[in-house]
Parts: C-alpha cells; sequence; structure tokens
C-alpha cells in the first residue's frame, strides 16, 4: 500500500468503477485481518465485507478525512469492525430456539455455562449505549470517533481543537461512562 491507494480512494469518490475495482483486494485483505478475532466463518466473512463494500460505495468512503494510508486503513478496519459488530449482534439476537435451549441447557449443567454472561454483556452494551445517546453532542462525537479508532491526534485535526483539550476531555469522559458502567454493574 501507498500514496497510490489514496489517489485509488478519491477516484472512488469520484465514482470511478476501475477505481473501485482496484480497491477492492486491498481492502479484502485490511478486512480480514480487521476481524480475524470474531471467529467468522468464510461465509459470514464474506457477507461482512460485502456489507462493508456497500456502505463504502454508497458514499460511506466520503466521510474518510485522513491525509495518510495510516489513516486510511485505520478507517476501513473501523468500517468493518463495526460492520463485524452489527453483523454478530443480529445473528445473536435471531438464534434459533434449539440454540436457545442449549445455551440453557449449558448454564444448568455443573460448573454453568456462558449465556448468562452473554446476556449480561448484552445488557451491559445496551446500557453503554443508552448512555452514549444522552452524552451532549459534542461529548457523543468524541466518543464516536474514539471508538472508531481514531487517535487524539487525528481528532483534535478533525475537531479543530487542542490536542491536550481533546486527550483530556476524552479521558474524563471515558472516565464518566466507566463509572456509570461500575454502577451498573458491568465492570
Amino acid at each position: 500500500m501507498s500514496a497510490g491507494l489514496l489517489d485509488v480512494v478519491r477516484r472512488c469518490r469520484g465514482g470511478e468503477p476501475d477505481a473501485w475495482r482496484a480497491l477492492l483486494p486491498t481492502f479484502q485483505e485490511i478486512g480480514r485481518r480487521s476481524v480475524r478475532s470474531f471467529r467468522l466463518s468464510a461465509a459470514d466473512l464474506d457477507d461482512v465485507l460485502a456489507d462493508a463494500l456497500t456502505s463504502l460505495y454508497a458514499g460511506g468512503l466520503s466521510q474518510f478525512r485522513g491525509g495518510s494510508t495510516a489513516e486510511l486503513v485505520a478507517f476501513l478496519r473501523a468500517v468493518v469492525r463495526n460492520r463485524a459488530l452489527d453483523f454478530v449482534k443480529e445473528r445473536n439476537r435471531w438464534a434459533p430456539s434449539d440454540a436457545l435451549d442449549q445455551m440453557d441447557e449449558a448454564a444448568a449443567a455443573p460448573g454453568g455455562g456462558s449465556a448468562p454472561v452473554d446476556i449480561a454483556d448484552d445488557e451491559c452494551l445496551a446500557f453503554l449505549q443508552q448512555e452514549v445517546a444522552t452524552l451532549e453532542r459534542k461529548d457523543r462525537e468524541l466518543y464516536l470517533m474514539k471508538a472508531r479508532g481514531l487517535k487524539e491526534r487525528e481528532i483534535a485535526e478533525q475537531t479543530g481543537r487542542p490536542a491536550g483539550t481533546v486527550a483530556s476531555q476524552i479521558a474524563r469522559l471515558l472516565e464518566r461512562l466507566r463509572e456509570r458502567l461500575r454502577a451498573r454493574g458491568c465492570l
């Protein structure tokens, strides 16, 4: 990957079909590496990558504001990871009833199972999403940029705030969210 990749992205934004074909192999490599820990089947991984690429094609690529290849890679990784998280969340939401019965049996077995932990994690995630939704707009923007993998320096560049201010605002914001999660029993 090189500065030529940034040119390909610029051409993709301009709607050139050949540019999208040129971006595809790099995108797939970045995408596969970024969701390795999800342990998705090959078919599920292809679905996640296709969904992420579709969202980029539908206008998501215009949200990229960086100027370096490293920033582009971080942006693409965040897009793919977010799509993978959505995919896993949706898949777990619609788990077949026999799979739910198996989880109940595993939880009831001596030594228990992981289902109660998964449910607690889902509840904590929902609580965190509610807390983020109630944040002031500027705090919510900071949280979302940080959650997407941007560094404080990049956030400072995009928001026009001093880097030190951004770093301290993010630290205070994350600590407030941690306190709320602790009070809820999530941490």
